[in-house]
């Protein structure tokens, strides 16, 4: 279990059990008390939500590690990373499990135009034509 899952479910816990306190506050004719004890539940379900995420996702990326340790062929993670809607398929960082985009040799060149091509590569630090 990770740290993760660990403090989810704590605050599953800590949700059900305000739930469970406004309940009986509530039945009591403790409005006041009633309602500020319900007002917090909600952040903490949402902080279980985002800790359960966050262990799925550890899970995900040792699962991924042992395969590609083993030598399989996946595919990346979805998302690779945290700025993966902005980055325009390139690799992001040290987490990203995106791998490099392989270098492209998209020019093709007859031996004319390879020649052309190393005649202005070989004046392209000359400065004398500035």
């Amino acid at each position: 279990m990770t740290r993760h899952l660990a403090l989810a479910r704590a605050c599953r816990a800590l949700a059900l059990t305000e739930l469970a306190t406004a309940a009986w506050l509530l039945a009591r004719h403790e409005w006041l008390l009633g309602i500020l004890v319900v007002w917090a539940a909600p952040s903490l379900l949402a902080a279980d939500g985002l800790c359960r995420r966050a262990h799925h996702r550890t899970r995900a990326e040792a699962q991924r590690a042992a395969q590609l340790r083993a030598g399989e062929q996946i595919r990346p993670l979805t998302p690779c990373c945290p700025f993966w809607k902005h980055s325009d398929g390139q690799v992001h960082g040290s987490g990203c499990t995106r791998p490099p985009l392989p270098r492209r040799d998209t020019y093709r060149l007859d031996d004319t135009g390879r020649a052309a091509f190393d005649e202005i590569v070989r004046h392209y630090h000359d400065r004398s034509s500035i």
